[in-house]
């Protein structure tokens, strides 16, 4: 089963980060990522008309912008192609021949790089995150739904509102890692509920994800008779 994931790689060093800390919309859209030679990438970005001319100003300020072009002007906005040799890190870390996961879109903020990615499955997503701490690139996961194809009304593998709320921040939090990064009286505070309902909040929530990974008991027993 596809999934559809948005996070947030919050580290300030990352390419374009303070170019657009330092134009108004605070956000720079990036819709194209191509590898070239000596580690650079060439990125195509696009940013609203207000801050064509703070981006135009600042860009070339930047250590890690080599170049810059400008394309032309959309209904979208104005776009640029931009290359940049800083940021090894994220894209070795989104090498795409070590997972399979497909760009829906990508957001340079003023915290980072806000993605939206298709996955085939929680495998993918979940080498996505182990590479991204292997590079040492903040990781926190904003949503998760499954149905790709509706990305405004989707699907999220059957769990109530409280339960996908629960998952997601204690996966956010670090509370799947090992050693945990959060403990459940901590998990509990913030959502307001004493620690023995915030575990039983997340095991139900566990069980619906592994029931829609792996179907009934029944369909398992009948794999293992």
């Amino acid at each position: 089963m596809a999934i559809v994931a948005e996070i947030l790689l919050e580290d300030h060093a990352l390419p374009l980060v303070g170019l657009a800390n330092s134009i108004p919309s605070g956000e720079i859209a990036v819709s194209d990522s191509v590898p070239l030679e000596d580690d650079r990438y060439l990125l195509t970005v696009s940013v609203d008309d207000e801050s064509r001319d703070a981006f135009e100003r600042e860009v070339d300020a930047q250590s890690e912008v080599v170049d810059t072009a400008e394309v032309g002007q959309t209904a979208d906005g104005w776009f640029y192609q931009v290359t940049v040799d800083s940021g090894a890190e994220l894209f070795a870390s989104h090498d795409p021949e070590e997972f399979e996961g497909v760009l829906l879109d990508a957001t340079v903020t003023g915290d980072g790089v806000r993605e939206s990615k298709v996955f085939s499955d929680f495998e993918a997503f979940s080498t996505l995150r182990d590479r991204c701490e292997v590079h040492d690139i903040p990781f926190e996961l904003l949503t998760i739904a499954s149905d790709p194809e509706n990305p405004g009304e989707r699907d999220t593998f059957g769990l109530t509102e409280r339960q996908h709320t629960a998952l997601s921040l204690a996966f956010s939090r670090g509370y799947y890692d090992s050693p945990r990064g959060v403990t459940t009286q901590e998990l509990a505070d913030e959502l307001g509920i004493s620690a023995p309902s915030a575990s039983d909040l997340l095991r139900r929530a566990e069980r619906q994800l592994i029931s829609q990974l792996f179907g009934s008991k029944r369909h398992l027993n009948g794999l293992t008779a």
